[in-house]
């Protein structure tokens, strides 16, 4: 998916600027990362691309679409071509790794053996194979990263969107977690995620786009984390 950010604001209540007057374009297949200090407006640059938020000024464009004006009844199908994997990872305890991923799409009326076939290929896909009957509470914080992004995989996306997915694993883990969503956009995924993981970003070298108090000041391809970095 290409994504067009064209003079976008957004204002809450009373009066808190979230992101002011942004341009920018992300083209399909890109791979993304967005950074800047907490409550920079990162997240809700993401809401934006997925559609929970609109802005206050301005239109937010994913292939010459404007979000704005897209009907309620759209939105749903909009999302199913977005994979979204939130800080939170919003996965259901009760349910196992193969359950929370087939979910999503029984919820969507996919046909039962192309959710079998689905759910076990993402599950596989990120290593989660001998893990596929066990609750999210028996996982380890990076294998519920992995879940979650599974369940973002289950409909095979366009556009992979990560609110920091990296945020709250350990180093190897967060190596681990990044292989999968490199592979993802060497499939052709538009990927697009915000990270405070200098690490991550300066070893795996993408485009970087920086926010500061909601303004865009910094785009760079193959960035790295900071610009007075000295390696």
């Amino acid at each position: 998916m290409k994504i067009k950010f064209s003079g976008v604001s957004k204002v809450f209540e009373p009066g808190i600027v979230a992101l002011r007057d942004i341009h920018l374009q992300i083209d399909k297949g890109e791979f993304v990362y967005v950074v800047g200090a907490t409550g920079s407006g990162k997240s809700t640059l993401l809401k934006l691309i997925t559609r929970e938020m609109i802005p206050t000024r301005g239109s937010v464009f994913v292939n010459d679409v404007n979000l704005r004006k897209m009907r309620a009844v759209d939105i749903p199908y909009y999302r199913r071509d977005v994979g979204l994997v939130a800080q939170d990872f919003r996965l259901i305890p009760h349910l196992t790794v193969f359950e929370n991923v087939a979910f999503v799409m029984e919820a969507m009326a996919v046909p039962p053996r192309m959710v079998e076939y689905r759910a076990s290929k993402v599950i596989e896909q990120v290593g989660l194979w001998r893990r596929r009957f066990m609750r999210p509470p028996q996982l380890s914080g990076g294998e519920q990263q992995r879940v979650a992004i599974a369940r973002a995989l289950a409909n095979s996306p366009s556009l992979f969107v990560a609110d920091e997915p990296t945020g709250n694993l350990d180093f190897r883990t967060a190596a681990d977690v990044m292989k999968i969503l490199l592979s993802i956009n060497a499939a052709g995924v538009t990927v697009v995620m915000t990270t405070h993981n200098q690490y991550i970003v300066d070893s795996c070298r993408q485009r970087v786009i920086e926010l500061s108090e909601g303004k865009l000041v910094r785009d760079e391809q193959l960035g790295r984390y900071t610009l007075d970095d000295n390696f």
